[in-house]
C-alpha cells in the first residue's frame, strides 16, 4: 500500500526541515523504497531518505541527525538517510548496483534535482551482487533455525527477507516498457520466467502487507523451512551452482 496521507506529510515535512535547515548545500532529497511506491507496510517498513549534498562535512551530519531527532518523532519510522555527494551516485555503480538500481526505479523527489533518473546500471553487476545477497540471506536464514528467536522477531525477520527477495526479483528482471508489476504480481513473474515455484515467498508477501494473520510457533517454524527451500532454488537459478 502507499504511504497513508498523514505519514506522507510528515516525511515531507522533514524533508522541508532539512533543506531548510541545510541551505544552498543541499542538491537534493528524495525518499527511496516502499514509502514511494506501493509497497509500504505499516509497522514492518521503513521510510528511507537520500540526501545528496554538494560535500559532505562532519558538521552537516550532525546538523542532518539533529534535525532528524526534532522533526522525525518516535511514531516515524526513519531509517538512517544516505548521505551522499553526487559523483557517489556515479561512481558506485559498480560497487551497490542493486541499491542503485533500485532508489532509481523507486524514488520520488522531494526536494531539489532528480538526480536518479539517468543513471544507467550493468545487468552483470546486478547479477554478480544478487548472487551474494541471496547466498548470504540463504546463510542468515539457515542462522534463525539455530537460534530460533521469539515469534515476533522471526515474523520480523521473514517480512525482511521477503521484501529482500522482492527487490533482488526487480533487478534481475529483464527490462521492459511500462511499469513493472509490484509486490505478489512480481513475485509470479518472476517465478514464470525463472521456471520457479515460490509459495512461501508469495504467502509471506501476503503476511508482510498485513492482508492475513501470521503463524505463530510450529506453524511459523514450518514456513522459515519452506523458505529455507526457496532460497536455496533461487541462489542455483541466479548462479546454476548449489550452495
Amino acid at each position: 500500500m502507499r504511504l497513508d496521507p498523514k505519514t506522507d506529510e510528515r516525511v515531507s515535512a522533514v524533508a522541508r526541515a532539512l533543506a531548510q535547515g541545510l541551505g544552498e548545500r543541499v542538491v537534493s532529497i528524495a525518499v527511496y523504497g516502499s514509502a514511494a511506491g506501493d509497497e509500504y507496510a505499516p509497522g514492518f517498513s521503513d521510510v528511507n531518505l537520500l540526501i545528496v549534498l554538494r560535500e559532505v562535512s562532519f558538521s552537516d551530519l550532525r546538523l542532518i541527525g539533529a534535525i532528524l531527532a526534532r522533526e522525525a518523532g518516535p511514531e516515524l519510522r526513519l531509517s538512517t538517510p544516505l548521505v551522499v555527494r553526487p559523483r557517489f551516485l556515479e561512481r558506485a555503480r559498480d560497487a551497490f548496483p542493486i541499491e542503485l538500481h533500485d532508489i532509481r526505479d523507486r524514488h520520488r523527489v522531494i526536494h531539489g534535482a532528480d538526480l536518479l533518473a539517468g543513471l544507467e546500471i550493468s545487468h552483470e553487476a546486478l547479477r554478480r551482487q544478487a548472487e551474494r545477497e541471496a547466498r548470504g540471506k540463504l546463510l542468515r536464514l539457515r542462522g534463525l533455525v539455530i537460534t530460533r528467536p521469539d515469534d515476533r522477531s522471526l515474523q520480523q525477520a521473514l517480512a525482511g527477507a521477503a521484501t529482500t527477495f522482492l527487490i533482488l526479483m526487480r533487478n534481475l528482471l529483464p527490462p521492459r516498457a511500462g511499469t513493472r508489476p509490484r509486490g505478489v504480481a512480481l513475485l509470479d513473474e518472476f517465478a514464470c520466467e525463472r521456471g520457479l515455484r515460490l509459495p512461501v515467498l508469495r504467502r509471506l508477501e501476503t503476511l508482510r502487507l498485513a492482508h492475513a494473520a501470521w503463524p505463530v510457533e510450529h506453524e511459523l517454524d514450518e514456513l522459515l523451512a519452506g523458505l529455507l527451500g526457496e532460497v536455496e532454488s533461487l541462489v542455483q537459478s541466479v548462479d546454476g551452482d548449489g550452495d
